[in-house]
């Protein structure tokens, strides 16, 4: 690509980009390895899979023992980070870069699954330990649970190594595999990390131990929730959350308004985590001007004063809302009773009937039973499971048998074909009178529920095939029809 940059500004350049030392990496002989985008210095860059200990590390590229590359053995670096080159023989320069690369290099042409697959029936704790250089996280897993299956005990050095350099979604499974083992090194080699100048050595140390669990390190990981980087501040909450450090719930309790939304997020299930009284505390995030902040503070709306939930329930976020009546409590009746039967989105409807059936409380029945008329079948049927919940089977037939003497038309058709998603043929009696029910949608209601609700819908329908209305009239005469076709 720069064959055709002259020699004199073409080194300028590379001066410059040496002096920055933002992107330049080093030097094998005469190629030159510039990174397009580095977000960790090279300074602070570790080569994944490099052996600790070794000089260099983290890598410096020009400290690698190699031979100038042959012009016909050029050494590249492919669009996926592998280190390739053209001979077919593992040259020493290939077996120091494989090394290095954790060898992503000797696996190019192999796909995920294949490697996957061969990390789970390997033998050879060799092998699995260049596993944990893999650069699929789901080759990684099956290389630890081999390796720990394998060698137990022995597992933990290799394991330790790779606990601070391992892509950051799989510091918990590591650290999960050396607790599991019962390894006493780890503790501090996390601990040790909180301390160190790059941020992403104590965000790994920081997950590490919220994985290893260890009350001990509440003290050490309070001291983060200081950090400059948001993502290690919002770790640090994540894991005194896990810990279950009671003592925190203040420190948590003020990055309820760190200026990154995500913090605040964290902090909330921290204070819900580890606060004596984390509704006080959590009451301003319910006006959080982020909607994620509000979405996650809806979801401990019990644990709020009424007034934070009751905003949380008239939400503009449908979402919000729904969050808040999945978790409200007995306190948000009314406002549970009016979400049911007012708010526009199904979806909170629904998620109020949920809540109001688990209130463990006969009398919230009379709260429930108006979303029986409810416009959207999936409400209805959320409504139908509450009474049900509430009442149990038997109650729950009792009381949709006395809406069928409600005064209002809609109460009682909702009543009927609640009955039928109840399958209740026990109701057939009560049923049975609707057939002279004032109103023709009630009758053609029982017309198209029969089936569910009497052993023999026979005499039922006879007797609405005589109908004044058409529509129940044709209804129950095809009903007929069919139950006199032969069985095929």
């Amino acid at each position: 690509m720069l064959a055709k940059v002259p020699a004199g500004p073409f080194e300028a350049y590379l001066r410059a980009e040496r002096q920055a030392g933002e992107r330049y990496l080093g030097n094998m002989g005469r190629v030159e390895w510039l990174a397009s985008f580095a977000p960790i210095a090279p300074a602070n860059l570790a080569v994944y899979g490099a052996p600790p200990g070794t000089a260099g590390y983290p890598l410096n590229l020009g400290s690698l023992p190699l031979q100038p590359a042959r012009a016909s053995q050029p050494i590249r670096r492919s669009g996926n980070g592998a280190v390739e080159t053209s001979d077919e023989t593992e040259s020493v320069e290939r077996r120091h870069l494989c090394r290095a690369f954790g060898r992503i290099g000797v696996m190019r042409g192999v796909d995920a699954t294949q490697r996957l697959r061969a990390a789970q029936a390997s033998r050879s704790p060799e092998e699995l330990t260049e596993s944990l250089g893999d650069p699929s996280p789901e080759v990684v897993r099956a290389a630890i649970d081999r390796l720990v299956a394998l060698e137990g005990e022995r597992a933990a050095p290799a394991l330790r190594a790779r606990l601070l350099d391992v892509d950051l979604s799989l510091v918990a499974d590591i650290a999960n595999a050396l607790r599991r083992i019962g390894d006493g090194e780890a503790f501090g080699a996390a601990t040790a990390a909180l301390a160190d100048r790059r941020y992403s050595r104590r965000l790994a140390g920081v997950r590490a131990l919220a994985a290893l669990g260890d009350e001990r390190a509440a003290e050490s990981v309070r001291r983060l929730l200081e950090d400059d980087v948001a993502g290690v501040r919002a770790a640090a909450l994540d894991a005194l959350a896990r810990l279950g450090d009671v003592g925190a719930g203040a420190e948590c309790g003020r990055l309820l308004s760190d200026p990154v939304p995500h913090v605040r997020i964290a902090a909330v299930r921290a204070v819900t985590r580890v606060a004596a009284h984390p509704g006080a505390l959590l009451a301003a995030a319910a006006e959080d001007e982020d909607r994620l902040v509000r979405l996650e503070v809806a979801r401990h709306a019990a644990e709020l004063p009424a007034r934070s939930a009751k905003a949380l329930l008239e939400d503009a976020d449908l979402r919000i809302r729904e969050a808040a009546a999945r978790a409200a409590g007995t306190r948000e009746l009314g406002a549970l009773a009016m979400a049911l039967t007012d708010d526009p989105a199904p979806d909170v409807r629904r998620a109020s009937a949920h809540t109001l059936g688990a209130m463990h409380d006969e009398r919230v029945a009379d709260v429930l039973v108006p979303g029986l008329e409810d416009r959207d079948a999936l409400v209805r049927a959320a409504v139908s499971h509450a009474l049900e919940e509430l009442l149990t089977r038997a109650g729950a037939v009792r009381r949709l048998c006395d809406e069928l003497a409600s005064e209002r038309t809609e109460r009682r058709r909702a009543s009927v074909y609640a009955l039928a998603r109840l399958g209740a043929r026990d109701a057939a009696p009560a049923l049975s009178r609707l057939a002279d029910d004032p109103d023709p949608d009630v009758r053609l209601a029982l017309v198209q529920t029969a089936a569910d609700l009497f052993d023999d819908p026979g005499p039922v329908m006879r007797y609405l095939a005589t109908d004044s209305d058409a529509a129940v009239s044709q209804g129950a005469a095809m009903w007929l029809l069919r139950a006199a076709r032969p069985a095929r």
